[in-house]
């Protein structure tokens, strides 16, 4: 495969994506997350979606106003969100949309881990915590992409180009699959405020766009 000269920008900016959006699922914010938020760069970063005024830059505005309106309720909007103990409005498993029911350590959830596995990945917090968990998949991607990133500054565009279809073949069976009806569940949260729901869909758009990119990236060869 040869990528063109834009083929770089477009892997950074992939890896930033993915590890912003990893960060936002994997834990209650704290202020390093806080200060990427209400960084101008983030916002730069979301609008090589698909331009200034496009959705990425959207929803990325709507996530630092809710910020700066107030981030003292960011903490427990997350345990109430994600952890519980109450009902979670929308899990953050992939199982639970496979199958339908509020299950973990499914069949996909196996399908999930055997896609790591063979990327030569684990989990960490494998064997006790489920392996579809949102921020797990979304570090899968940000790790891959990472890779994917630094084989190609290091001229090894065929690593490069096995890394980048591992992560389209993920993306079509596994995350595509659900993060759309995490976001739209997510929305129907009331009470919650702006931040998580916002995320949830910046994570749909990405999963989304980073599929036609990889589809672009292999046209290129």
């Amino acid at each position: 495969m040869r990528f063109d000269d834009a083929a770089g920008t477009v892997l950074a900016n992939r890896c930033f994506l993915y590890r912003y959006l990893w960060r936002a699922f994997a834990a209650e914010p704290d202020d390093a997350l806080l200060g990427i938020v209400a960084d101008a760069h983030t916002r730069e970063e979301c609008a090589l979606l698909d331009g200034q005024g496009g959705e990425g830059a959207r929803l990325q505005d709507a996530i630092a106003e809710a910020v700066a309106s107030g981030p003292d309720g960011l903490c427990s909007a997350y345990t109430k969100l994600f952890i519980g103990p109450a009902k979670l409005p929308a899990p953050p498993w992939e199982s639970v949309y496979a199958t339908g029911e509020p299950l973990l350590f499914q069949e996909s959830t196996l399908a999930v881990r055997d896609a790591y596995r063979r990327a030569g990945y684990a989990a960490a917090g494998y064997p006790h915590e489920a392996d579809d968990h949102l921020a797990v998949e979304l570090d899968f991607m940000a790790t891959l992409a990472a890779d994917a990133s630094a084989a190609f500054e290091a001229g090894d565009e065929e690593r490069c180009a096995d890394l980048l279809a591992v992560q389209r073949d993920f993306l079509r069976e596994h995350l595509l699959t659900w993060v759309g009806a995490f976001a739209e569940r997510l929305a129907g949260s009331a009470g919650d405020g702006a931040f998580y729901p916002r995320f949830a869909e910046l994570a749909a758009l990405v999963c989304a766009r980073d599929a036609d990119v990889l589809e672009e990236l292999a046209a290129s060869a």
